[in-house]
């Protein structure tokens, strides 16, 4: 591969800008800048000179950029919800997401969870309230009861607020690890907080800064950040900006392994993001938000994102669309692995210089608000 290129001279930045001055014939180049947020200016030529060290691929210990299809289950009627479920996984779907308007009982939860194999799939369960504690317990009754091997079990759950309120919360909580050792018991969730393009720095500095309050709870417990890191995870949505959407799941990543590191130089572990695409950018054309979801998964993926929901392109009309639309949404994801392969490249934005330095600057203007 090294021979591959040995025929080729390298170019400096210097040298670049000088051809692109003698092809705008007297136009400044300045005029091609632009910042679209406030202390970012970006300018399209980027080059490997920007960066006095060499950019780190993202990567950790993957072996593959897969991420889950996911599929959120609105919660209205236990039976009908169990349905959804079913016909969601029959099609491809390989996390689902009950969004629960209460925490249902354990009666309930069995008929929520009737014929599915959670060992397969990934399980998740959304909450507009405080009600973990309760339900977690549950659904480790439940997992228990049916023999499943709890060490084989992907779930998480995300509830209002932040779980960890005191003392006992943190006993509970190491109980619940302790029993389901998969599981992400603190959902770091940002999707409240998305405001668009020009509240991404704040956005990201306020996520990091909720999943740091939350190690700060767990060191002060005297459990250990080394096992207790894995049950957090983080949710955010994601704008119209294909670039800012790849860099801003990027920038987290970065923060967070530095955040981790600033515990402890050797304690390492990659940011499970789960991205949900945001109904905020949906406009009253279907076929254009099909397109529009395209470009944002897209990016999604190619950012790292761990899990994805995309909503139906008719979601405005109801809130959860029509079942037709709700299946072309699953094969958008079905596309982009089994047509595209984007599951196969590992950290594809690596060596794009013009994302690698948007991710840096992206991550710097965060982390001097987070230290702020």
């Amino acid at each position: 591969m090294n021979q591959l290129f040995k025929e080729f001279k390298s170019v400096s930045k210097k040298e670049w800008l000088a051809k692109v001055e003698k092809d705008l014939k007297g136009k400044p180049i300045d005029k091609f800048n632009w910042e679209p947020i406030e202390g970012i200016p970006l300018t399209p030529f980027a080059h490997s000179d920007d960066s006095q060290e060499a950019y780190i691929p993202l990567v950790g210990k993957q072996q593959t950029n897969n991420w889950e299809i996911g599929v959120t289950i609105k919660v209205s009627q236990i039976k009908l919800a169990n349905q959804k479920a079913l016909s969601a996984l029959e099609n491809g779907a390989t996390a689902i997401c009950f969004d629960l308007k209460k925490s249902p009982t354990i009666e309930e939860l069995k008929t929520l969870l009737n014929g599915i194999q959670l060992e397969w799939i990934s399980t998740h369960f959304n909450f507009n309230q405080q009600a973990w504690k309760r339900f977690a317990g549950y659904f480790i009754d439940y997992v228990t009861a049916q023999n499943y091997d709890l060490h084989k079990l992907a779930c998480s759950f995300t509830f209002k607020g932040l779980p960890i309120q005191n003392s006992d919360d943190l006993a509970i909580l190491a109980n619940y690890k302790k029993s389901l050792p998969p599981a992400r018991f603190l959902t770091i969730n940002a999707i409240p907080n998305f405001t668009g393009l020009g509240g991404t720095v704040t956005e990201i500095s306020q996520l990091i800064k909720e999943g740091n309050a939350q190690l700060v709870a767990l060191n002060k417990a005297g459990l250990p950040l080394k096992e207790f890191k894995s049950i957090i995870q983080f949710a955010i949505t994601l704008g119209d900006s294909y670039f800012f959407n790849i860099a801003k799941i990027r920038a987290i990543k970065v923060l967070w392994q530095q955040v981790l590191q600033a515990w402890d130089k050797d304690l390492t572990a990659k940011a499970i993001i789960e991205v949900h695409l945001s109904k905020i950018t949906q406009s009253e054309d279907e076929h254009y938000n099909k397109i529009r979801a395209t470009t944002q998964a897209m990016a999604a993926v190619i950012g790292g994102a761990k899990r994805l929901y995309i909503h139906p392109s008719d979601a405005f009309k109801n809130g959860e669309g029509s079942p037709f639309e709700q299946r072309i949404a699953m094969n958008i994801q079905q596309l982009l692995q089994l047509e595209s392969y984007m599951d196969r490249v590992i950290d594809p934005a690596a060596g794009s210089y013009y994302i690698e330095q948007l991710t840096d600057q992206l991550a710097a203007a965060a982390w001097r608000k987070f230290q702020k």
